[in-house]
């Protein structure tokens, strides 16, 4: 009798595509950072200083976020999960200021953090539902 698998293959899906795109999203971003240093009228070198350095607190976040997820899924273990749901907030503010707050936003960035909010809210959806099939009671006889 074949034995039940409670790993989230959507779940996993989702975190695979989204390790590529943020890969590519985070060289696009500071590809438009770099040419908003150079070409645009400058907001002020601190202003450019901790864009980059949001960017770098970005791609960090989102690594360790990446990482916990796919290994708490893969080991169907709840705490990287939960922790991997916990990163999500500072990803998602620091997408956002991308998206709302800089002081130049690229048509290319609007799009771009729009599709990565939308990953990081479907994979926060899914890993809930992941957390709830892991931590849920077995059923009785098994």
């Amino acid at each position: 009798m074949p034995t039940v698998a409670n790993s989230s293959l959507t779940y996993e899906i989702l975190m695979y595509l989204n390790s590529f795109y943020f890969g590519m999203f985070a060289v696009c971003e500071l590809c438009m950072g770099l040419f908003k240093a150079v070409n645009l009228p400058s907001p002020g070198m601190s202003k450019t200083l901790m864009d980059f350095a949001l960017l770098f607190f970005l791609i960090i976040t989102e690594s360790g976020r990446i990482y916990l997820g796919r290994k708490g899924n893969l080991t169907e273990r709840g705490l990287p999960i939960l922790i991997g749901i916990v990163l999500t907030v500072p990803s998602s503010l620091a997408t956002l200021y991308f998206l709302l707050w800089q002081h130049y936003v690229l048509r290319l960035e609007v799009i771009l953090c729009s599709i990565q909010l939308i990953l990081l809210v479907s994979e926060m959806v899914i890993a809930i539902m992941c957390l709830i099939t892991i931590y849920r009671a077995p059923a009785p006889g098994k």
